[in-house]
């Protein structure tokens, strides 16, 4: 996949965080193959994206498991742009996968959650846009009906100004709505939970890519 965001929030933590970086489309855009918004109910509300990135998400935990099994202490991002922060959300380290990998990422995850589509994230999740919602309020809070006991994380939601708008713009009254309610819910046992706006940026990030590694590093050595 080429997308620009993507590449630069793999390039950062490969580079200055010496991770191993899997990145994959979540949408069958451009030359990417399998379904987007227009192949299907599902495939509208983004449930396979969220199977696909499950899948994808074990899989490679148990590989680098496999590849490196007398490491210790790893750090494990999950990662989303657009749309595909959104699915991020969902991903958990639990059941027996965390019970074979546990030593080896025993920091609590860190989510790194850029441009998350708040102002028509439900039209994009439609019957699963609260389901989405309470996926994240569970990583800040410590409880979703599919994971009630919650494992610390530490969650970064990184936004441009110009995609959130001033204050007369509806998406920056459904950010400040949906950060307030977050904020309510989050527990500092649970973990760090940075809420970062990059003055100038558009949804794309044209011209400020370099900031999406420069808050990275902020937020990772707050």
């Amino acid at each position: 996949m080429d997308c620009p965001v993507t590449s630069a929030i793999a390039e950062h933590l490969r580079i200055n965080r010496n991770v191993r970086v899997v990145k994959w489309n979540a949408r069958g855009m451009g030359g990417s193959e399998g379904g987007n918004e227009l192949s299907g109910f599902l495939e509208w509300m983004g449930a396979r994206n969220c199977s696909d990135y499950k899948d994808i998400f074990q899989e490679q935990v148990q590989k680098f498991v496999n590849d490196f099994p007398s490491a210790r202490g790893c750090d494990l991002f999950i990662c989303g742009y657009s749309a595909g922060a959104i699915y991020a959300t969902t991903i958990r380290f639990s059941g027996d996968l965390y019970d074979r990998c546990c030593q080896v990422f025993s920091n609590p995850i860190k989510y790194i959650l850029v441009s998350y589509p708040i102002g028509v994230a439900w039209a994009l999740g439609l019957g699963l846009t609260g389901w989405y919602f309470r996926a994240l309020e569970g990583l800040v809070g410590g409880y979703w009906e599919d994971c009630p006991h919650e494992r610390p994380a530490d969650v970064l939601i990184l936004m441009g100004g110009n995609e959130v708008g001033g204050w007369f713009n509806p998406a920056q009254w459904a950010y400040n709505m949906w950060t307030g309610v977050l904020d309510g819910k989050h527990r500092l046992e649970q973990g760090k939970f940075g809420k970062v706006t990059v003055d100038g940026a558009d949804h794309i990030w044209n011209g400020k890519l370099p900031h999406i590694g420069e808050e990275i590093e902020k937020w990772m050595n707050e």
